[in-house]
């Protein structure tokens, strides 16, 4: 009975200190490539071309967006090429250092 005392006064600290650690923070979890891939292009500045898809709100967009690795060209010194694609439309993204640029 004791041990247990002690188990659930170190796991109720445990849980306290985590919750305000993390508290404010925008801790995310990516675990699949494509959210990875999503993640890292919300982080770069988007430039899109003249005739591109006309956007509303970025934000709802990119999130319904999907990756289409089998079409990608990643693994490349400069900029990865990635194909996206949104309501059975195609679109690839040129992935750079600091830029991301957005072409259909």
């Amino acid at each position: 009975m004791r041990r247990l005392g002690y188990y659930l006064g170190g796991f109720s600290f445990g849980l306290i200190f985590l919750f305000f650690f993390f508290n404010g923070k925008r801790t995310q979890c990516n675990y699949s490539p494509s959210a990875r891939v999503k993640s890292n292009l919300q982080k770069k500045e988007w430039v899109f071309e003249k005739d591109f898809y006309p956007i509303q709100d970025t934000v709802q967009w990119f999130a319904r967006t999907s990756v289409d690795f089998s079409e990608s060209n990643i693994g490349t010194d400069s900029c990865n090429v990635y194909v996206m694609e949104i309501d059975d439309k195609l679109f690839s993204v040129k992935k750079c250092k600091d830029m991301a640029y957005f072409s259909r």
